[in-house]
């Protein structure tokens, strides 16, 4: 009981702490657990392996759950050859650097492998919390993760029975697939019927959720296979929506509990690495943070997106997670990798994942973007004035489009999609493409000059950005709550609710604002180019 006592104490101290700063929590539990570690305060014995084994099963079933298909939408290819891209170099560097410090080729494949897989369950929370889960380029990040993930669950059975005969390979590579077809089944017609049209209640609707978890555990040991394994695919079966959505109702007090345990269990559970091992995960880090960035920039601006969504993406990409420590566990439990080198992936873990939030911040973002040269407006091209400024050409902005053009408005559309933006230019429109709140396109795109701005961008942060640069008497901003409406108010703009923005009223609206007739003062005219130019550099 000391044990359970001091693990459950530890792990509700760290997750407070990281609620109040704001900060990830698994980093935070695993300085914890080593801290308590190091302290000697744990007795010895078996107990403190099985606290750390159910709360991997637990975290691991949950980050199955996250994996659902339909969140990726259009973006499906990109994701797939951004997953797999990084996938393959990665773990092709792994590989060759475990090979270079003497590891056997069974061992190298477990390092290899365990870079490859970025943490799921943080991704999803950074995204959650910036109300960005279903931006492009979260839909890429999230597919890619989805890709990776996969790959690991096929190639970790080939792993852990690699030392065993031919058979034993086929026989659990086979099992892995048909509990892959199982989950398909399940997540595509037994969990919606179980979840959705059975009228459960809560205390039941656990129990179904439970009760799915172990046979798909009570299979892995069947069919001789890591119980994580069954764990995640578990999950899977329950991730479609909106079936996710019932069981994170369900699981969120727990997924907590056992994510805080587990980490806890874990860093209080190694012991320090040896300076080879530390070297090697050096290299690692060095991988993952520096060639990571570049190989998916490339790949996700190849697809049109901007260069905002690209940094994006690479940053939150640029790290190592939950199923990275599996694989070393597991390597490690099999006695394939020395017991050193967990305490290394733990570090490499903590240290990835804590940069990740930062590196991925607006702050970061738009500085390096300032570094980075992206398309801009040629410089014996005459910047527009007296026009009405688009930012966002989607599907409402686009009916708003065809009606200003039928009044002979002179329009500028920024968009961020090349297409969108090749299709607008050969139509005859004035188009950039570009991010709606750099600095620099909206000095490009005529933003202080304009008669009247319409935004449909979707975070708060970018219209606040727009806002203190246009000095603009008349911003229409597209919001999805009414509390970012007030607020974006206070500041100036003129908000319009989502739901009114689907209305015909509302178009009659721009109708009204925009009629050649309408008298609308641009922007302030006593701003010079200088002063422009000076808040482009600031950021």
């Amino acid at each position: 009981m000391t044990t359970v006592s001091l693990v459950l104490t530890v792990a509700a101290v760290a997750l407070a702490t990281a609620l109040w700063r704001r900060i990830p929590a698994p980093p935070v539990l695993l300085l914890a657990g080593l801290m308590l570690g190091a302290s000697g305060l744990l007795p010895g014995g078996p107990l403190l392996q099985h606290t750390m084994l159910l709360g991997l099963t637990f975290l691991v079933f949950v980050v199955g759950s996250e994996l659902d298909v339909s969140r990726v939408g259009d973006q499906l290819g990109v994701a797939v050859r951004a997953g797999i891209a990084q996938f393959v170099a990665l773990g092709a560097i792994g590989f060759l650097a475990a090979q270079l410090f003497g590891f056997e080729w069974l061992a190298a494949c477990y390092v290899a492998l365990a870079l490859t897989s970025s943490s799921t369950l943080l991704i999803v929370s950074v995204l959650r919390q910036r109300q960005q889960l279903f931006e492009p380029y979260a839909r890429i990040v999230l597919g890619a993760m989805l890709v990776q993930d996969a790959l690991v669950v096929l190639l970790l059975p080939i792993l852990t029975h690699a030392t065993d005969d031919a058979a034993a390979i086929v026989s659990a590579t086979g099992a892995t697939i048909g509990m892959i077809a199982l989950s398909f089944v399940c997540v595509r017609w037994v969990a919606p019927r179980i979840l959705l049209r059975w009228r459960l209640d809560d205390e039941s609707m656990l129990l179904v959720v439970l009760s799915i978890l172990f046979i798909f555990l009570h299979l892995a040991h069947l069919a001789d296979l890591p119980l994580v394994i069954g764990a995640f695919l578990a999950g899977v079966s329950l991730s479609g929506f909106p079936v996710r959505g019932v069981v994170r109702a369900q699981l969120n007090s727990l997924s907590d509990f056992f994510l805080a345990i587990f980490f806890v269990a874990l860093g209080a559970s190694v012991s320090l690495p040896g300076w080879r091992q530390m070297l090697l995960e050096g290299i690692l880090l060095t991988s993952v943070l520096l060639f990571t960035p570049p190989l998916v920039m490339l790949i996700v601006r190849r697809a049109g997106l901007s260069l905002r969504a690209s940094i994006e993406a690479a940053h939150l990409m640029a790290q190592c997670g939950e199923l990275s420590l599996v694989v070393v566990l597991l390597g490690v439990e099999r006695q394939h990798l020395p017991p050193n080198l967990l305490s290394a992936t733990i570090m490499l873990v903590v240290f990835t994942m804590t940069l990740m939030p930062f590196l991925s911040s607006d702050a970061v973002t738009w500085r390096l973007m300032r570094w980075i040269p992206g398309q801009r407006r040629p410089a014996n091209e005459k910047r527009p004035s007296g026009h009405v400024l688009l930012l966002g050409c989607g599907r409402h902005t686009r009916t708003i489009l065809e009606r200003l053009l039928q009044q002979g408005q002179q329009i500028v559309v920024v968009d961020d999609d090349a297409g969108v933006v090749e299709t607008l230019r050969r139509s005859g429109v004035t188009a950039f493409r570009g991010d709606g709140a750099d600095y620099r396109v909206l000095r490009d795109a005529g933003a202080r000059d304009a008669r009247v701005i319409v935004s449909t961008m979707r975070r708060r942060r970018d219209n606040e950005r727009l806002l203190r640069f246009s000095r603009h008497g008349l911003v229409l901003i597209r919001v999805f709550t009414p509390e970012d409406g007030r607020y974006l108010q206070d500041l100036g703009a003129t908000p319009i609710v989502e739901a009114d923005a689907a209305a015909d009223e509302f178009l009659q609206h721009f109708e009204a604002i925009l009629a050649p007739t309408a008298e609308v003062t641009p922007g302030s005219t006593d701003t010079t180019s200088a002063e422009e130019d000076r808040i482009v550099a600031d950021g």
